[in-house]
């Protein structure tokens, strides 16, 4: 975990000096998430860091009392991932199952590390537009990935299909896109829908990008062991 937790502090170091967020701080071992950051208007944001979310350590999170917002950051550095499957298995199988059985509201979910934007791992962003790199550091970096969840979690009976926070209302990630040259067309909006069928506790996921649908599963049941 060292070489991603020396990113993270280029990353969020650079946003101190820039102005877009007040300050930082590792959580430590003793924490269920890894980092808190102060954001401009006073607010807590707390950050989860994963790897690349096809594994079951994505499962293991617990959002803080404290936090006024909860994001998992996604840091894959294993050249040969699939980021496209790997953030759909983290998406659908593992947090929306998680949210909604654990009752554990995410707000969002940014995808963005040292190997994207590599002749490994060519990013669509840069093909289209090389001069979005950013230099940071020992880095060049893409414009980050960005996931927005809903502001609540979904419930069969009285909340079933809450719908996708906007990136501005969710610190944390507004900061993340202004600072590093997101565009707002980028964001990825994910709707989850909850049902009981007989006694199974469903869900369903779809992600949009700039109103054009993505990706959409069926209706899967949340099993536990």
């Amino acid at each position: 975990m060292t070489p991603k937790r020396e990113y993270v502090a280029h990353v969020l170091n650079h946003m101190v000096d820039e102005g877009f967020i007040q300050d930082w701080l590792s959580a430590g071992a003793a924490n269920r998430h890894d980092y808190s950051v102060t954001l401009n208007d006073g607010r807590t944001a707390a950050i989860e860091l994963k790897g690349c979310l096809d594994g079951n350590n994505t499962n293991i999170f617990t959002r803080p009392p404290h936090a006024d917002e909860f994001i998992i950051w996604s840091v894959c550095t294993n050249p040969s991932a699939d980021p496209a499957k790997n953030v759909w298995s983290g998406i659908h199988t593992r947090l929306s199952a998680e949210m909604i059985d654990r009752d554990q509201r995410i707000d969002g979910l940014v995808v963005w590390d040292y190997v994207c934007g590599t002749v490994g791992r060519p990013c669509p962003k840069l093909v289209e537009a090389p001069e979005r790199l950013i230099e940071l550091g020992p880095y060049r970096l893409p414009p980050p990935c960005v996931y927005m969840f809903p502001s609540s979690v979904p419930a069969p009976r009285n909340n079933a299909a809450p719908q996708p926070q906007r990136v501005g209302n969710v610190g944390i990630l507004d900061a993340m896109h202004r600072c590093f040259g997101g565009r707002d067309e980028e964001i990825h909006s994910v709707f989850f829908e909850a049902r009981y069928e007989g006694a199974d506790l469903q869900r369903k996921t779809r992600i949009e990008r700039n109103g054009s649908l993505m990706r959409e599963s069926g209706f899967t049941s949340i099993k536990r062991d």
